[in-house]
């Protein structure tokens, strides 16, 4: 397997990003999902990314790709983000059609997120092979949840050896510096394992990233 790559979501702040990428993040997600702490304008999002590219060329480090955690988002938001971006990664109820047909237009990859408490969702993935690039296993939110993610809750990661298909993906669900290298050991002889996702296990409240958190969790990680 090679190094697993990592994504640092959630980022808010220039500070955070520039850490997150001069300590090798590999992606970084801005989420433009507003009932979520860890909620970016667009605008912002643009401060954030010019002070990052001014930092990656003064200072040498590669810039991450760049991904917007969108659910259920009109075609106008997508727009104004989209150019600003690598990747859509989408938590609504985006159909496997609909993701192909807007990383199409504009030009992006997609990442979709698949919400797993069992085998059963992770099967549920076989529909979006064609359509996404990256698949995110991510732990389904608890009942009643007004947002996708970013609980710090997991789930069984042996469910995901129930997973034949070739699209990529990427382990998401309460993961921290303290388990993110088993997790990664518990995905090492699958293929299509790409690499982790964390938001809230690099912070120190909902939507503030920990510094020392955040380069602690890819120190472990890239391990």
């Amino acid at each position: 397997m090679s190094d697993p790559l990592v994504k640092i979501c959630g980022v808010k702040d220039a500070e955070t990003a520039i850490g997150a990428a001069r300590a090798g993040a590999d992606f970084l997600g801005f989420v433009f999902f507003r009932k979520s702490p860890r909620f970016v304008s667009a605008e912002a999002a643009e401060e954030i990314i010019l002070d990052l590219k001014q930092a990656s060329f003064d200072e040498g480090f590669a810039m991450p790709r760049l991904v917007g955690l969108f659910v259920d988002t009109g075609e106008k938001e997508l727009s104004v983000a989209a150019p600003l971006l690598s990747h859509f990664q989408f938590h609504g109820h985006e159909s496997a059609e609909r993701c192909e047909e807007l990383g199409a237009e504009f030009g992006v990859e997609v990442i979709r997120a698949i919400p797993v408490t069992g085998p059963d969702d992770v099967a549920a993935a076989k529909e979006f092979a064609e359509a996404a690039d990256i698949l995110l296993f991510d732990a389904k939110p608890p009942p009643g949840a007004v947002r996708p993610g970013g609980y710090g809750a997991s789930f069984d990661w042996s469910a995901l050896a129930s997973y034949d298909g070739e699209t990529p993906y990427l382990l998401a669900g309460g993961l921290a510096p303290e388990n993110v290298a088993d997790a990664i050991a518990s995905q090492k002889d699958r293929p299509a394992f790409l690499g982790v996702d964390v938001s809230s296990g690099v912070e120190s409240a909902p939507g503030v990233k920990d510094a020392e958190r955040v380069k602690a969790f890819l120190a472990a990680a890239k391990k």
